[in-house]
């Protein structure tokens, strides 16, 4: 055993306190009148009986415990030798096999491979590993294929090469040695590094270089108007240098269409009829560069009409901004309507009936009465119908609500029966006196209309505001899906039945700014949508196609295919491999953190020798004193407050 800093030796002269403190106590004396000196003897034997076991026994502690506080201080420990790497280093050689490596820069590496694999020291381990958007380990360089539009995911390859190597934690003895081969594109490296580099491994790049960087591709394809009534629109998206051509061609279904990108730009937007419900085709520039596999990108898009939706008004006002049904077409509009991206169609109508006769409710996939303050017989009959048909209705209440309107449509099956005021038996004069404003209290918040409305992404409705206006009895055949803090139902469904193909909703409150503020609202126009989505059952609109990539488990080069089910497949080139820009290798270095490497490093792999060395190793045992020391303290502490039992009486 050897010790750290031996001049905390002279600590032991602290050994003189003790005995000072108990011979001091052993000279003092007191004088005490006694009566007699007969039991005097027998007195001082047994007190020379507890100095022996009880002083003596207390300073050997207290002597011991100076002795390991000087100890601690000393920093003991054991010293040995090991061997600085009890296991021969690995070497992880990484191959890029992504889109951007050329035919010419994997030759280019191949010769980089047969160098790195030819450093590696005897008994040394070596895996080789090619990566894209995952990482495979390879047997053999010839099993190195670059997969064309394949991305890059540099990070997940250098993480799986520490983890490989067994030095991710940076423990002690661990040590190894990273070979990058790859084209190191600018979208490639990390912002910041992703762990801290271990200091056992070393990383040695070797940088596929294409002579030419200039690279035209086409990105991205977005269809614009995924609901359609006689025109689509689908966006390309590209990348072009400098001098090269701008004109981009979609051939799609038969039909063939060339649109020059503006200087400057970016993106151009083809404008066609569509043939049929799925487009399928693929958009194409010259490029006539190293990278033809995202010269030309397949795409297939999917698109519906968008629902023919009926609002009916029942009191449009003097200006567009007081009709009952204004700001629920204004909802259903929003969001991207140049482009088509709603799936409703609304029109606002001022009545079912007129001197032509019924409205022809075919092609129709809802109709809403917005404050209807009276309702024909025979318009209630054809709603019925339509409903049974499967169209869907949803009645709105407000101030202008009679009895004469409810009867009728009570009768039809699309008013649940007894609905009254909340305040009365009629409705105030003035639309603000509609009852108190309320707040939901419970809702089916599994239901789709309110389900994204618990506070999460999609908002909360205990948020928003709502007037007590009217009490809905919950009669057989109709549930409440919401209800106010007062007790009365918001939002109720009528139970499907089994002749009825349709859907039924009624909510009790207006949908204008007459009671609350409600079209204000964040929660107002999404609300809308999810209420028109389900009575119009507009839940299956197709989505839209998402291309796969080639990589580790795709294989298939870009192109169109077929599921076994006889749905399209897109393969198309990554994005992220049009830019084929290089960094430089102190950069990338950087951007893992790796320790610079011109500083002096002698690793195991590069010197086998080092392998076999010994270098110190100790195992400190201060730790261990110190606990003792607590431990002597505390036997010391009840031998010195312990009391001599009373003797027995003569």
């Amino acid at each position: 055993m050897s010790l750290l800093n031996t001049g905390f030796l002279w600590a032991l002269a602290a050994l003189a306190v003790p005995l000072w403190v108990h011979l001091r106590r052993r000279m003092q004396y007191r004088q005490l009148p006694v009566g007699s000196l007969r039991f005097l003897n027998e007195v001082l034997q047994e007190r020379r009986r507890r100095s022996r076991f009880e002083e003596i026994p207390l300073l050997l502690l207290r002597l011991l415990c100076v002795i390991l506080l000087a100890v601690v201080f000393c920093r003991p420990f054991f010293s040995s030798s090991v061997k600085a790497v009890a296991d021969p280093a690995e070497t992880v050689i990484l191959l890029d096999a992504s889109g951007s490596v050329t035919g010419a820069m994997k030759t280019a590496g191949m010769d980089f491979f047969q160098r790195a694999a030819a450093d590696v020291a005897e008994g040394g381990k070596l895996t080789l590993a090619q990566f894209s958007d995952e990482v495979a380990v390879i047997s053999d360089a010839g099993e190195w294929t670059p997969r064309a539009g394949a991305p890059t995911d540099l990070t997940r390859a250098m993480n799986w090469a520490l983890d490989r190597i067994g030095a991710g934690d940076g423990g002690a003895g661990q040590s190894g040695k990273v070979v990058l081969i790859a084209h190191l594109a600018e979208g490639d490296v990390p912002p910041s590094p992703p762990r801290v580099w271990p200091p056992g491994v070393s990383l040695e790049v070797h940088a596929l270089r294409s002579p030419s960087m200039q690279n035209a591709a086409v990105r991205q394809v977005t269809l614009l108007t995924p609901y359609v009534m006689e025109q689509m629109e689908i966006e390309a998206e590209v990348h072009l240098p400098t001098g090269a051509d701008r004109a981009v061609t979609l051939k799609a279904e038969g039909i063939t269409i060339t649109q020059t990108v503006p200087e400057g730009g970016d993106r151009v937007i083809f404008k066609l009829k569509p043939p049929r419900d799925e487009v399928r085709g693929t958009i194409s520039l010259s490029g006539g560069d190293d990278w033809p596999a995202d010269d030309e990108r397949p795409f297939a898009v999917r698109w519906v009409q968008p629902r023919r939706v009926l609002l009916v008004d029942g009191n449009p006002g003097n200006t567009p901004f007081e009709g009952q049904a204004y700001f629920v077409d204004k909802a259903l509009t929003a969001s991207g309507a140049a482009h088509g991206k709603t799936p409703f169609q609304p029109e606002i109508v001022y009545g079912l009936s007129a001197r032509q006769g019924a409205t022809d409710l075919s092609g129709v996939a809802a109709v809403a009465l917005c404050g209807l303050p009276a309702v024909s017989t025979a318009d209630a009959r054809l709603l019925a119908q339509y409903v049974e048909t499967g169209g869907g209705v949803l009645i709105a209440l407000d101030a202008r609500w009679t009895r004469g309107a409810s009867a009728v449509l009570e009768a039809a099956g699309l008013l649940p029966p007894g609905i009254r005021p909340a305040g009365g038996d009629s409705m105030p004069a003035l639309a603000e006196e509609a009852g108190p404003v309320r707040t939901l209290t419970t809702w089916e918040r599994t239901h789709p209309i309110l389900a994204p409305y618990d506070g999460k992404d999609g908002g909360d409705l205990r948020e928003a505001e709502w007037r007590d206006g009217f009490d809905v009895p919950v009669e057989s055949g109709w549930k409440a899906l919401a209800t106010l803090d007062g007790g009365h139902a918001l939002l109720l469904e009528k139970t499907p039945a089994v002749t009825s193909k349709g859907r039924i909703l009624v909510l009790a409150h207006s949908l204008t700014r007459e009671w609350t503020d409600l079209p204000r609202d964040p929660l107002f126009v999404p609300l809308v949508k999810s209420l028109f989505t389900y009575v119009a059952q507009a839940e299956g609109a197709s989505p839209e196609l998402k291309p796969r990539y080639p990589g580790v488990h795709e294989d298939r080069p870009p192109g169109l295919y077929a599921d076994a089910t006889g749905n399209t497949e897109i393969v198309a080139a990554a994005p992220s491999e049009s830019v084929v820009n290089g960094v430089e290798i102190t950069a990338l270095r950087q951007a893992f953190g790796v320790p610079d490497a011109s500083l002096p490093a002698s690793t195991p792999q590069e010197d086998p020798s080092l392998a076999k060395a010994s270098v110190p190793w100790r195992h400190e045992l201060w730790p261990w004193v110190a606990v003792a020391l607590l431990f002597l303290l505390m036997a010391e502490n009840l031998v010195a407050t312990r009391r001599p039992h009373p003797s027995s009486t003569r």
